[in-house]
């Protein structure tokens, strides 16, 4: 017997029963799997696309927020010389749209700007550009000014959810230039916050009107300055670095540590040192110097001193006193005779030493005088009577090993 073309009984084989697959179910299988897999596929997609905008938004993001902060650099730069006075707002409070009022004058930039702006003319702010809006305030009696710069984000699907996030993003971007550093501290930014606000809202006290809100500000604070000014109203935040080139043409310098020079210096107009001590372990080499505990130079108190002897008289220059005591010191010789020698001719006793000292010049003459005296006897007769007289006089003694002590200075 036959069933649906096959022998009775072919459903079981050695007494086990056989499954036949019909076509039918075969293919209604097939098709769930194919269909199974289509889903997968396009969950992959979808959450592939989802990843890809993701990205894509966040790219934008800080693309925005680089451009935000260049923006900033270039308002520093236009409240700079808006402080220094060689521009001035076109109003008080000014109020701009877009970015071009901070280009060249030649592409759209303030005819009192710079000839080469403060921003390119190729600038467009990630192509929101024209979205921003600008609000620059100055205070006179203080010359402080402050710049708020405003636009709302736009993300994909324009939702209050997406539009936080990227303004978030977008600080996050302009803030992060700020590490660079060329740039330093020269802009503060929100995000999701109001128009006037002067610091970041809390996340659970944001108003929904201002989610999506990116808010740049700038002022010219000593602490928001990118550079030293050169009129003085700000200070310097770290250490200054030269590069190896010199500072010129300073009046004054005042320092509150230490100097330290490798080269010379030079003082053209003294040098005072009110407390401590003046080490000067090479030397000093210097006109004069005053000890002001006994109101005294020091060229008063130092003398050349030299022995002379040898001969009958001697010849001594006189020191150069023109720098001494600011110029007000003159030469002067002290001269004492140490021993008188031995005498040349006949002398009975020491009569008087002294030394003479003459100016000729820039000169002195000294010579040296020693006097003996001198007795002699001489008699004379009178009849039965014989006078003898003892005679008594001084003559000068010729005496060339004398010893004499000459000391010069100026006083």
């Amino acid at each position: 017997m036959l069933v649906d073309g096959r022998r009775a009984g072919a459903d079981h084989l050695h007494g086990y029963p056989v499954i036949v697959m019909r076509p039918s179910r075969q293919n209604g299988q097939a098709l769930i799997g194919v269909v199974i897999a289509m889903a997968i596929i396009g969950l992959a997609l979808v959450l592939l696309a989802q990843r890809e905008r993701q990205d894509y938004y966040s790219g934008l993001a800080n693309e925005q927020g680089a451009a935000l902060a260049q923006f900033g650099v270039a308002l520093r730069g236009y409240i700079a010389n808006v402080q220094g006075g060689s521009q001035t707002l076109p109003g008080n409070p000014y109020t701009v749209a877009g970015v071009n009022w901070l280009m060249p004058p030649d592409c759209g930039g303030l005819a009192t700007n710079p000839v080469q702006g403060y921003l390119p003319c190729s600038f467009n702010a990630g192509a929101v550009g024209p979205s921003y809006t600008t609000t620059i305030t100055q205070t006179p009696a203080t010359n402080t000014i402050e710049a708020r710069t405003w636009y709302m984000a736009q993300p994909e699907g324009n939702s209050i959810t997406s539009k936080g996030r990227m303004a978030a993003q977008i600080v996050f971007s302009a803030l992060a230039q700020q590490t660079l550093p060329i740039n330093g501290m020269f802009l503060t930014a929100f995000a999701n916050s109001p128009i006037n606000a002067t610091a970041a809202a809390a996340p659970n006290a944001v108003n929904p009107a201002d989610l999506g809100r990116v808010m740049l500000v700038v002022n010219n604070s000593p602490s928001n300055d990118i550079w030293l000014r050169v009129d003085g109203t700000n200070q310097m935040l770290a250490d200054l670095n030269m590069g190896g080139f010199s500072i010129k043409n300073a009046v004054n310098g005042s320092f509150s540590g230490s100097i330290h020079a490798q080269g010379t210096g030079q003082f053209d107009n003294g040098l005072s040192v009110t407390a401590g001590t003046a080490y000067l372990k090479g030397g000093t080499i210097t006109p004069d110097v005053k000890v002001t505990s006994i109101n005294e130079m020091a060229s008063e108190a130092i003398y050349n001193a030299e022995v002379l002897t040898g001969s009958t008289s001697y010849t001594v220059p006189m020191p150069n006193c023109s720098l001494a005591n600011n110029g007000s010191s003159s030469p002067a010789i002290y001269v004492a005779l140490q021993g008188t020698g031995s005498p040349e001719g006949h002398g009975d006793a020491l009569y008087e030493s002294h030394v003479q000292v003459t100016a000729s010049g820039s000169n002195w003459i000294i010579t040296p005088v020693v006097e003996a005296t001198k007795f002699t006897l001489s008699g004379s007769s009178n009849g039965t009577n014989l006078f003898v007289n003892l005679n008594k006089s001084i003559s000068t003694v010729n005496a060339t090993d004398q010893t004499i002590l000459v000391m010069t200075k100026c006083r």
